[in-house]
């Protein structure tokens, strides 16, 4: 249903019920900053159970890059509306309700100063989540579904949460 396998999700969650422990999960990304070149200025391989993507990354040019791919923005954007979207059909789904479609909007506006060192202005003074849903459901069925999804997702719980930073610089050559 909902192009969710309903079947794996409903074992997985019985496992992490059964044992939380195994519901803990390491993610890292290893990425490397092009000194030389004319292409993307950064890029990173993402491996996942069915294979390796690498995704490039190359600033606006107003901000010293190319503009040859999408910038790092672009990517944290992607990561919202992807997990929010992921995590809208997971609920939904659960809750039997059948969606035809689903369309995401995450947006917000950047005040570049910050990064550039001119002030210490805010990044953005938000983000922007517009679902465009059709479904045969009530709309307050679909309320309660994206109010259950705001609550689940993780990618909202790490911009709505603080969470600790630590940073190592560690020298090579």
């Amino acid at each position: 249903m909902n192009h969710v396998d309903v079947e794996a999700l409903s074992k997985t969650i019985e496992l992490f019920r059964l044992d939380p422990r195994k519901a803990k999960k390491e993610n890292a990304i290893e990425g490397e900053w092009e000194t030389r070149g004319s292409g993307a200025q950064f890029h990173a391989d993402l491996v996942f159970e069915e294979g390796t993507l690498r995704l490039e990354m190359d600033n606006p040019r107003a901000m010293g890059g190319g503009g040859k791919a999408p910038g790092p923005l672009q990517y944290c954007l992607f990561g919202m509306a992807s997990c929010f979207a992921g995590t809208f059909m997971m609920v939904a789904t659960q809750s039997g309700v059948e969606v035809e479609r689903l369309r995401i909007r995450v947006e917000n506006v950047v005040d570049m100063t910050r990064p550039l060192g001119i002030t210490k202005n805010p990044l953005t003074d938000g983000v922007r989540i517009r679902l465009f849903v059709t479904s045969p459901a009530p709309e307050k069925v679909l309320l309660k579904i994206e109010e259950q999804s705001r609550d689940q997702c993780p990618a909202v719980w790490c911009l709505t949460n603080p969470i600790p930073l630590s940073i190592d610089l560690v020298r090579e050559g």
